[in-house]
């Protein structure tokens, strides 16, 4: 007979309990198993809102640090701007947690997608008549970084009360696949769109008509979602309700986080690659695609979908194949560590938009794999009750030094974007290389 197909670990009073695929032919890892989810009404309403949703915000991924880069012409600016949307997601991300849990999901993303809505309109507006100054985008990226602070943790928690768990792996797959399609499909489609209207300037900014239609576009994807939303309700609602006040429950969350060394060190590299990698890239990738390569924005949407087309693949591997066994986490995570210090350091040597593309698509496959596989183990560990708070806690473990990695990779490509790459490249690859020394990391998997 099969053995169990591994997940990961979940709390024991006395020894650690494999979570595993069930023996049921159609909970089976499979193309078919993938679909499976959509059976489910609630869940297949929220695929069909967080789909259109992912293809509104790839639209706006490319167009705002165009319009930033073309505003100003200073990746510095581009930075500053990425890490002003950051600090609200860092100082709010805590508090979106424990509203997640307080309330319920739906509300906190029915509320977080109206608000994002009237400011991707604003933008919009701002723009097409070419009032749109740097100080506005910067109030408006702060209050779009409010509203994301709440959006990631009530996202992430709202698939367990969707789905049964054994279909929780599936439905991750199909969300993240869909994600990442939009990631294909978004960017081209932004930066046709930019490159096509290029030449219709408001107040002569250049790419102006473009980009406000990138803008109105993406208000316009918020309100299907909004509709749907309503529509919703939890299926399988958290066996406790969240106690206390919300500083007691925001504690319960940080303590809970800490006291579970598989969930610790997780959230540590998490930290560290938001620290390392996640500015340099979003700086790094538009500011590499203006400055040296021939197609501009057209090669930041084609390098952004090599991205997203590899993902896709590695959502699909993970959705369809048996998942490695708990020991082997981390050093999955180290591996997309590594790859991704690769994917850095190669565009220093290779300035071809297709070279680059392939690169990127490689990588991209395990990073696909890794982002399934991981959500999937943390959504069964934790208790439904509690998973809007540790979700949080990771978040903000990820983007709490964003701001300050955004912040840096502008000033660092203000003076040399190459040895910026070059030196990120380094990093990333230092850091998984010291990652396979620290047993913690490496049994990341373990109890």
């Amino acid at each position: 007979m099969a053995g169990p197909r591994w997940l990961g670990y979940t709390e024991s009073a006395s020894a650690p309990q494999l979570l595993y695929w069930p023996e049921s032919s159609s909970a089976r890892p499979s193309i078919a198993a993938i679909t499976e989810p959509l059976k489910f009404r609630e869940f297949r309403l929220f695929w069909i809102a967080t789909a259109i949703s992912f293809t509104g915000d790839q639209l706006t991924f490319i167009a705002m640090p165009w319009l930033v880069l073309k505003l100003t012409g200073d990746p510095l600016v581009m930075g500053t701007m990425i890490a002003v949307a950051a600090v609200p997601r860092a100082i709010f991300m805590l508090v979106g947690g424990v509203v997640t849990d307080t309330y319920s999901p739906r509300v906190v993303l029915l509320v977080s997608n109206l608000v994002r809505m009237g400011l991707m309109a604003a933008l919009a507006a701002f723009t097409f008549t070419g009032q749109i100054d740097v100080w506005l985008i910067y109030g408006i990226a702060f209050l779009f970084g409010v509203a994301d602070a709440f959006m990631f943790p009530a996202a992430s928690a709202f698939p367990p009360r969707l789905l049964p768990a054994e279909r929780l792996a599936a439905g991750n797959s199909l969300t993240q696949g869909t994600a990442q399609l939009t990631l294909v499909l978004g960017p081209l489609a932004a930066g046709g769109l930019i490159a096509s209207l290029g030449s219709a300037e408001q107040s002569g900014l250049e790419d102006s008509a473009g980009l406000s239609l990138v803008f109105a576009v993406d208000a316009l994807t918020f309100l299907v979602p909004i509709a749907i939303l309503l529509m919703i309700r939890d299926r399988y609602p958290p066996d406790e309700k969240v106690p206390g006040s919300v500083m007691a429950t925001l504690m319960e969350g940080l303590r809970y986080t800490w006291n579970d060394v598989p969930l610790r060190s997780f959230a540590i590299f998490i930290g560290m690659y938001g620290l390392v990698f996640r500015g340099p890239f979003m700086v790094g990738i538009p500011a590499f695609a203006d400055a040296y390569l021939s197609e501009g924005a057209a090669a930041f949407g084609i390098i952004m979908s090599a991205l997203g087309t590899g993902s896709i693949a590695g959502v699909i591997l993970a959705g369809t194949t048996t998942h490695l066994r708990p020991n082997r986490f981390g050093t999955l995570l180290l591996a997309d560590f590594m790859l991704f210090g690769g994917i850095m350091l190669a565009m220093t040597m290779i300035q071809n938009t297709w070279m680059i593309a392939a690169v990127v698509l490689v990588a991209s496959v395990l990073d696909g794999y890794v982002i399934i596989v991981l959500t999937t183990w943390v959504q069964q560990r934790v208790p439904r009750e509690k998973l809007g708070r540790v979700m949080s806690v990771i978040m903000l473990a990820s983007q709490g030094l964003f701001p300050i990695s955004a912040a840096a990779a502008g000033v660092l490509a203000g003076w040399d974007v190459l040895y910026m790459l070059m030196g990120t490249g380094l990093f990333m690859i230092g850091i998984a290389v010291v990652g396979v020394w620290f047993r913690p990391v490496r049994r990341m998997g373990y109890r």
